[in-house]
């Protein structure tokens, strides 16, 4: 008969519309949390700074202690604790104790591989900020070892992703507790 509907035929095409969309958003959730982080764990790519030739960590630390001079934040921007980008320190070849761990911690993780963790503290009396990364406490402004020192006090670190997040996307003031 013509014009006569037979059955729910919208209701049975709405309900595979649902399920293909749930089965397409399921996919989408595995490939991003096993792609070897491609999806979620993303490197921030800065044109601005070439092969540097580093192929160990010590590299990054000794190319950083002797390209990079100390400003205070204040030379850059009017605020106090500016984290650079890696980019901005790179270009300005200069920065404050935070910059230096920003920029070493890409180029380690860029060009060898390894995440680091930046080191909020003291040293001596003074806030400070140095690097963690396998294994040992780096000074990334005379690019050693601090492992051992005892006038390195450490409050807190924060992960690679939260630092390169941070310096690229809010500048506000570091606080150490």
């Amino acid at each position: 008969m013509k014009g006569e509907r037979r059955g729910c035929w919208y209701k049975i095409d709405v309900s595979l519309l649902i399920v293909g969309l749930l089965i397409l958003t399921i996919a989408v959730c595995i490939l991003m949390t096993t792609l070897d982080g491609c999806v979620i764990d993303p490197i921030y790519e800065f044109d601005e700074i070439p092969d540097l030739g580093i192929q160990t960590i010590q590299d990054a630390m000794k190319w950083v202690a002797w390209n990079i001079n100390w400003v205070d934040d204040a030379i850059h921007y009017p605020a106090d604790e500016y984290w650079q980008s890696p980019a901005q320190t790179y270009v300005w070849r200069s920065g404050d104790c935070e910059d230096y761990c920003i920029l070493v911690l890409y180029l380690i993780y860029r060009d060898v591989g390894i995440k680091g963790k930046m080191c909020v503290g003291y040293f001596y009396d003074s806030g400070h900020a140095w690097v963690y990364v396998d294994g040992h406490y780096w000074e990334p402004q005379g690019g050693w070892i601090v492992d051992d020192n005892p006038n390195y006090s450490l409050s807190y670190s924060i992960g690679y992703d939260k630092v390169i997040r941070r310096s690229t996307t809010t500048h506000k003031r570091l606080d150490i507790d």
